[in-house]
């Protein structure tokens, strides 16, 4: 419905994604998803448009394509996240039982995005100590890693 409001608005019409992103937080404020569903990814990758003259079944129809293409590509994302917690845990399983190595891993998934300076301030360590963590882990190359 409030995607259906935002084209009959009539807003942005070159922007209709940005719609579904509000859809999207409306969803989640409301406890129907845990997280932002990647609704405006879905409606890239679908084929319907609004040309702003469709009937209720039409908008409805096209908005549940969009769903359909949104939810492929969060599956796809989940599948990523978890064969990279999966490779990370291989890791960690060999560490001591007072290394902040698997927190730092929770830290990946947990973030979409993870710098030096974030990891120490959060895992209370020091930066070098990071450094060598994601050493460990292989991440040795850049200032921010991320898993997706």
């Amino acid at each position: 419905m409030a995607w259906t409001a935002w084209l009959d608005l009539n807003l942005y019409t070159r922007l209709p994604w940005l719609g579904l992103i509000m859809a999207a937080a409306i969803l989640r404020a409301r406890g129907l998803t845990l997280h932002l569903l990647p609704l405006a990814a879905g409606f890239k990758q679908s084929k319907f448009r609004p040309q702003g003259r469709e009937g209720a079944l039409d908008k409805l129809e096209g908005f549940c394509t969009v769903a359909e293409e949104a939810l492929a590509i969060g599956n796809k994302d989940l599948g990523r996240l978890i064969l990279a917690r999966e490779l990370m845990q291989r890791v960690t399983k060999d560490c001591r039982s007072n290394s902040r190595l698997p927190e730092l891993v929770d830290l990946f998934l947990s973030r979409p995005l993870v710098t030096v300076p974030l990891g120490a301030k959060l895992l209370k360590v020091t930066p070098k100590a990071v450094d060598l963590m994601l050493a460990q882990l292989g991440r040795t190359r850049y200032r921010a890693w991320g898993i997706v």
